[in-house]
């Protein structure tokens, strides 16, 4: 039976890569310009000694700088670009990897005074991160992952880089889902449930999100309804219509979830006309056909 650490054990083989640049597009510096960032670094972690540079891991997967702070943590730096859509994905692949072959990078660097106790580090360093990226990579920063926006400060005196981190938004306590629905009546929270549960059911796509004082759904963003605590029941507004709908009984309920399960047909056809990649169904009218053969239709007379 293979062990995990010999699973992918290939991976396992750190070699050198040389320090060649191949395209302006790359985002990694010139060897001109490393040294600026390491200085940079260094003002962020304190105690930094860069121990190693351009390591590969395994496949693509390259470190670009590799140090140990003053605390004996592992720094593992990779210039990369922010909007890539792989990004997340190559922050905890090198993530993993430092972890599973942890031995392995110590005895490469030839470092005794790594902590044990403390976990390594995969730091991005970007001219910019899109939000989403942010928003992937955001319950493991900063402690296990750190973004740095790569950024200069420059006068008629001198030009220096510094970097800044980049810190996830962390939802308010007051706008998580389980606290609007507790917030409710008896009777209306089973109807806010309901609704929950089913526009869940109705496409993975379909996001429930807290803003206030007010339950939403959305759809590849685009917003298809909401509801709020009224003193009857619920209130709730389809989008795109003016008039809001009061929820007293349950028969208002399955109202509501028609008129929202309208919108979004509309809103999947419309995906499906903008996407290449989802498959199209026609359905196509055909004329009247009995359900039954003629043998079946004689054993029942």
């Amino acid at each position: 039976m293979t062990s995990s650490k010999d699973f992918g054990s290939a991976r396992a083989n750190i070699t050198k890569v040389p320090r060649k640049r191949e395209t302006t597009a790359d985002p990694r510096p010139e060897l001109q310009a490393s040294a600026e960032l390491e200085a940079s670094l260094a003002r962020v972690f304190e105690g930094l000694e860069i121990v190693d540079r351009d390591l590969q891991l395994g496949g693509k997967l390259v470190v670009d700088l590799v140090g140990i702070d003053g605390a004996g943590r592992t720094i593992l730096t990779l210039i990369v670009k922010g909007d890539e859509d792989a990004l997340a994905l190559q922050a905890l692949d090198t993530l993993a990897w430092v972890n599973t072959y942890r031995d392995l990078l110590v005895s490469h660097l030839g470092q005794s005074s790594q902590s044990e106790e403390e976990s390594p580090l995969v730091v991005l360093v970007a001219d910019e991160f899109e939000p989403r990226q942010v928003e992937r990579m955001g319950p493991l920063i900063p402690a296990s992952i750190a973004l740095l926006q790569r950024c200069r400060l420059e006068s008629e005196r001198s030009s220096s880089m510094y970097l800044q981190p980049i810190v996830a938004e962390v939802p308010e306590v007051e706008d998580t889902q389980e606290k609007f629905l507790s917030s409710l009546d008896e009777i209306p929270q089973q109807w806010a449930r309901d609704l929950v549960e089913r526009f869940t059911r109705m496409d993975c796509e379909v996001e429930c999100r807290v803003s206030g004082e007010v339950l939403g759904w959305r759809y590849r963003g685009l917003p298809l309804c909401s509801v709020w605590h009224a003193e009857s029941g619920l209130e709730g507004q389809v989008s795109g219509s003016d008039a809001e709908s009061s929820i007293t009984e349950q028969g208002h309920v399955e109202a509501f979830v028609d008129e929202v399960l309208k919108l979004y047909l509309e809103a999947f056809e419309q995906a499906g006309a903008d996407d290449p990649d989802l498959p199209r169904v026609e359905l196509l009218p055909t004329g009247p056909q009995p359900h039954l053969s003629a043998e079946e239709l004689k054993a029942f007379r």
